[in-house]
């Protein structure tokens, strides 16, 4: 392929190509030269305003990272698809470009200093509590950005942010929609109902091979074996980079004093009784203590007392046991306590949760191993945290190789690993690790390698581990005949049968009365599944039930008769109100939004091309 590059470049069209840019260089400057490239690279256009198609790539790139860190393996592959991933982030950026338009409009501004502010606050770009620039830095390298655009970004978002909160802000629950929502939750319905069960019915029915094929005839389009792609594929992982890694006395040293630093080297067994203040006041918690304290100075045991008195659950059978402790695991006061006592002592100490007697069994002391006894878990911690970021640093080589090359060849060369082949598998995925992972499904359906044959990009299936792919074989969607669609036929038609006659059944017994019903008194909204389709049955009139025939979650036919509903209860203490409260609030400030975006968006004039 390169050295097609360079024949090719010697031809008369390239030549007058490279002195256009030159002549453009002289006069106009290198912008020039890029404006002429990128002015008709337009996708969209929001009353007036442009939406580059970079930004339209930018923005899907972020889409994807953002849905593979949401989801990650139980992500649909068809949402990763690049088509769709594009039309979700068009339909983003118009939106955004619409809100923003609105911001100006209103004069609403937001400061450099703000935006720092924010950023500075940001717990994804912290390092134990302190921004880290690093972090900063490659998490919008990996989306993309600039420093520059990506504070943009944020700003733009700020703004946006403050017509939403003022609209979100302006919403208020009246004390009536609580009551009436109070009594919805509240209300209880009575009723009789008959299941008949699909499963069984399926068991009765037959079908013969002339309704199948009259099936087959007319629903043919819905018979075919999917498309699928066979992919080749190279892997790189950690693992394999780690001859490359050399760790360095000085390293291995301060890797070994890192972890005796944090070394606990003395322990303290210790037990204790609790005496918890939630449920009794201080005064009566201290003249438990008091009494426990007279029986310990009686000669009590301590495990005896702790059984009979420790509010602690979790170690009063045990006669108050914590066994051996070290420090940072028990809360500060009691912690304190206990590593200031002498063994055989018992001291008192309140915390968070009470009054506590704490008994000092035993100390035990302990030394930290020596660099040899560590060596060996030490070089292979650093070997894999070296190989980690070796691979991370290897990803431009990675993904060079992949543009450059027709075939993976050269990837599997560089790193000296083998080209792999998959089973054919669909658009949800194959049943491996590789052809199973959403990334590597999308990619594998992209224009770019299902129909150009190009290398797929780097594709990170973990920190540890990456992938690229090439298209090795492609099988078509295709029809297929009835022998091959037969069975899948027989329990369509099987169970349609079914269905329609335990719904003859249900009709029938509603219109009669007649059948094994059963009655359910008040029934509480939510009680159970055919409750929950009781509810979805309008009310009773004049005294007249409500029917109807509905459908359980497994294909069961439900026939119910709705005899009577009661009116909720709708008193609701303090804190239930500030439940339902914030629930209405919440859902009306949601729908105010959804409403003004959609007025914006319907009132601006929108160019797609």
């Amino acid at each position: 392929m390169l050295q097609d590059i360079r024949d090719k470049s010697q031809g008369i069209i390239v030549k007058v190509i490279i002195g256009v840019v030159i002549v453009t260089f002289a006069l106009f400057g290198v912008e020039a030269l890029v404006q002429s490239f990128t002015s008709t690279d337009t996708v969209a256009e929001v009353d007036g305003k442009e939406i580059s198609r970079m930004q339209l790539l930018q923005s899907a790139e972020t889409q994807r990272r953002q849905l593979i860190s949401m989801m990650g393996g139980q992500i649909d592959p068809a949402m990763l698809e690049e088509n769709a991933l594009q039309r979700r982030a068009l339909d983003e950026l118009i939106q955004r470009t619409v809100m923003m338009n609105q911001a100006e409009q209103l004069n609403l501004g937001v400061s450099d200093a703000q935006v720092d502010a924010y950023l500075l606050q940001a717990e994804q770009f912290q390092t134990d509590g302190q921004f880290d620039q690093n972090k900063y830095l490659n998490f919008i390298r990996s989306l993309g950005f600039t420093p520059l655009a990506f504070k943009e970004r944020i700003k733009q978002d700020v703004l946006i942010q403050q017509t939403r909160n003022a609209l979100a802000g302006s919403e208020f629950v009246l004390p009536s929609q609580v009551k009436n929502i109070v009594a919805l939750q509240n209300q209880k319905r009575s009723y009789d109902f008959i299941r008949y069960s699909l499963a069984d019915q399926t068991e009765q029915v037959t079908v013969e091979d002339d309704a199948l094929q009259a099936y087959y005839d007319e629903h043919q389009a819905n018979f075919v074996t999917p498309e699928q792609v066979k992919i080749d594929y190279v892997v790189v992982s950690a693992a394999d980079l780690q001859d490359q890694v050399e760790v360095s006395d000085a390293e291995l040293n301060d890797a070994y004093q890192a972890r005796v630093a944090s070394f606990q080297g003395e322990e303290r067994e210790a037990a204790h009784i609790l005496v918890d203040t939630s449920s009794r006041s201080d005064d009566e918690a201290q003249a438990r203590i008091a009494e426990i304290k007279a029986k310990l100075d009686d000669g009590a045991s301590f495990a005896d007392l702790a059984a009979e008195y420790s509010d602690d659950l979790g170690s009063k059978e045990s006669g108050g046991d914590l066994g051996f402790v070290s420090r940072g695991i028990m809360v500060e006061p009691f912690e304190n306590t206990l590593f200031a006592m002498e063994p055989g002592t018992v001291e008192e100490v309140k915390t968070e949760f009470g009054y506590h007697l704490v008994e000092l069994k035993s100390v035990s002391e302990t030394e930290a191993p020596s660099l040899a006894d560590m060596r060996d878990e030490l070089m292979s911690d650093l070997v894999a945290q070296k190989a980690k970021d070796t691979l991370l640093g290897a990803h431009e080589t990675i993904t060079d190789l992949a543009y450059a090359s027709d075939d993976l060849s050269a990837i599997a060369k560089e790193y000296g690993l083998a080209v792999l082949t998959s089973d054919y598998f669909g658009r949800d995925g194959g049943t491996d690790d590789i052809t199973s992972a959403p990334a590597v499904i999308a990619a594998a359906y992209s224009p770019t390698v299902l129909e150009d044959g190009h290398n797929s990009d780097l594709i990170e299936l973990s920190d540890e581990q990456v992938v690229v792919i090439h298209k090795n074989d492609y099988k078509a969607e295709a029809k297929q005949t009835f022998e091959e669609a037969k069975d899948a036929i027989t329990s369509i038609v099987v169970q349609e049968k079914a269905l329609e006659e335990l719904n003859q059944l249900a009709e029938q017994a509603l219109e009669t009365g007649a059948g094994d019903w059963t009655s359910v008194s008040s029934a509480e909204r939510g009680q159970d599944e055919v409750t929950s389709l009781a509810f979805g049955l309008p009310h009773p009139i004049d005294g007249k039930a409500s029917t109807g025939v509905e459908t359980a979650a497994n294909g069961d036919v439900v026939a119910i008769r709705l005899t009577e509903v009661s009116l909720g209860d709708q008193t609701v203490d303090d804190a239930q109100r500030d439940i339902y409260e914030n629930y209405l609030s919440q859902t009306l400030a949601s729908m105010t939004l959804r409403a003004q975006q959609n007025l914006l968006k319907n009132s601006a004039e929108i160019v797609r091309n």
